[in-house]
């Protein structure tokens, strides 16, 4: 059995048809958008979580070999930065509110 077919058994039970057959009826509630939003988030963590487990494991075997690391160094780099871009995607930064401010009559006339 290959290493991608390990990945795949390993994976299949964290893929569930039903996330990701909800994603194809709109959902008008924006807290039903989210909570699909967060699935898809959780499910695409998990395979980055296994690819990265991967790449360090990698790392330690092949790590010497200098034909193999600078590969698995960007393998493992571009995982985090696709976790970091998740994360961001999952919770938005809030907005800042406007705040009004009292100012006299006669400035604002002037």
């Amino acid at each position: 059995m290959s290493s991608l077919e390990n990945i795949y058994l390993k994976m299949s039970p964290t893929l569930e048809p039903a996330t990701l057959a909800n994603l194809h009826h709109e959902t008008p509630n924006p807290d039903a958008q989210k909570q699909v939003g967060r699935e898809v988030a959780h499910e695409l963590n998990n395979i980055f979580t296994i690819v990265r487990g991967y790449a360090e494991r990698m790392l330690i075997k092949h790590g010497e070999n200098p034909a193999l690391r600078p590969e698995l160094l960007l393998i493992a780099e571009n995982v985090k930065r696709a976790e970091s871009l998740v994360r961001h995607s999952t919770y938005p930064r809030s907005r800042p509110t406007a705040t009004a401010t009292a100012q006299p009559v006669a400035q604002v006339a002037a």
